[in-house]
């Protein structure tokens, strides 16, 4: 029988966001503003393509920072993803953390939301 080809595989990026070790230091009110923060930039990065997809997790395993959101990515190098979680506001402001990793899937197995 004649060998099949391999398939083709998408290269994405895929990020974990996590509670910092400092988390729970924060006020109530901080944490709702810088939230909202986070959610804006977000948001904006999604509206624009940068962001495939984005969410909140439950039920993150029991680590010292717990995971709460992931996000896909399509983006040349992981630099690029650290990049634009540096510059997230609930990163910047030290609420979060994350990881950044390639995942491989299917071609356009994700794709941003048409406008």
């Amino acid at each position: 029988p004649a060998m099949s080809s391999p398939p083709q595989l998408a290269t994405y990026q895929v990020a974990l966001l996590r509670r910092s070790r400092q988390y729970d230091g924060f006020d109530e009110e901080s944490k709702e503003r810088i939230f909202r923060e986070h959610l804006a930039y977000t948001l904006g990065n999604l509206a624009s393509g940068v962001q495939l997809a984005a969410g909140p997790v439950r039920d993150s395993p029991a680590e010292d920072e717990p995971i709460c959101g992931l996000g896909v990515y399509q983006q040349d190098a992981l630099d690029e993803v650290r990049e634009l979680l540096a510059n997230d506001p609930g990163v910047k402001q030290g609420l979060y953390t994350f990881d950044v990793m390639t995942w491989l899937s299917a071609p356009g197995i994700i794709t941003p939301p048409t406008q």
